[in-house]
């Protein structure tokens, strides 16, 4: 596609193609520099409201959801998880993530190679991130002259909330699904075992 767009730039019209790469390298760096304005305000805040306890106090709210979709997880792993969803839901995913990625190193057994089920259902909370105000969405629409960004809030919180839900639905019915085999091939052995 590239290589097709810059032979009829070439042929039609040659003297647009500097002024239009140019053009989109500084809008490039202008939204770079808009998102990046964003992801310094939000993780300033997460971090101010880590320092001030507020994420360990959430954690803790949040434990009892925290152990339905994850398991049991020591303290340490449900303050990340804490600053993750917390983070999705304000929409300022970027900052969600080195949280998200502390968070799996630290559910990971030695030599695993399988990602385990609270893994899997972070990375899809992640990936689905309900969220309550789409703040990054907001500022590139803002940045991008929209009159009335905040437009966007209710269909984003009602998309995010429904892929949200069925994400979590499918991991919970996979995770089932794969703990009902694991029980029936342990049961399979042993009685072969016995057999023997």
């Amino acid at each position: 596609m590239i290589i097709s767009s810059l032979v009829m730039l070439i042929f039609r019209n040659p003297n647009t193609i500097l002024p239009t790469a140019l053009g989109a390298a500084g809008s490039g760096v202008q939204l770079a520099i808009t998102l990046m304005a964003i992801y310094i305000f939000w993780m300033g805040l997460l971090q101010v409201a880590t320092d001030a306890g507020l994420i360990e106090k959430l954690a803790k709210i949040m434990r009892p959801l925290n152990r339905w979709l994850f398991g049991k997880q020591p303290p340490e792993v449900d303050n990340l998880l804490a600053t993750n969803i917390s983070a999705n839901m304000i929409g300022a995913g970027n900052a969600a993530t080195p949280a998200a990625i502390e968070a799996i190193e630290r559910m990971a057994e030695p030599e695993q190679k399988r990602a385990s089920s609270p893994m899997i259902m972070l990375f899809i909370l992640s990936a689905t991130s309900m969220q309550l105000i789409p703040t990054t969405i907001i500022g590139i629409l803002q940045k991008h002259g929209s009159q009335n960004a905040s437009f966007i809030i209710l269909p984003t919180f009602i998309v995010s909330t429904l892929t949200t839900i069925l994400g979590v639905l499918i991991v919970k019915y996979m995770s089932a699904r794969e703990r009902k085999k694991s029980a029936a091939n342990a049961d399979k052995s042993s009685s072969q075992k016995e057999d023997k």
